[in-house]
């Protein structure tokens, strides 16, 4: 499944002297603008420059990393704070109640009926 996630980026600095530049990554659904998230250095040596889609896809990866970083980072507001799972099957119980689930890709599988 994919995410309908575009990522963005800015290298404001390049110095082909030191082999680095300095790049700002966010979503682009971001509530940031670009020109305020702090931009990083980064070594030419993370990126793949054989060709135009290896450079793509190696930029890709860094700013998928980042951008998840940013995501784990993010700041809850009070209204969506959850103290509450899932812990009945009568849907009555959940009426009311902000209710959390973990995201799927990282859920442990615990049981399996069979």
């Amino acid at each position: 499944m994919k995410l309908p996630i575009s990522i963005i980026f800015k290298i404001v600095k390049n110095n082909p002297e030191r082999k680095k530049f300095n790049i700002k990554i966010c979503r682009q659904n971001s509530q940031v603008p670009i020109d305020d998230i702090a931009s990083m250095s980064v070594s030419y040596r993370k990126l793949d420059f054989s060709s135009i889609d290896n450079l793509q896809e190696s930029l890709r990866t860094l700013a998928t990393n980042e951008v998840l970083s940013q995501l784990r980072n993010e700041k809850m507001i009070p209204e969506n704070q959850s103290n509450s799972e899932v812990d009945s099957l009568d849907l009555d119980d959940l009426v009311g109640k902000s209710v959390s689930v973990p995201f799927g890709y990282w859920n442990n599988l615990r049981e399996i009926d069979l």
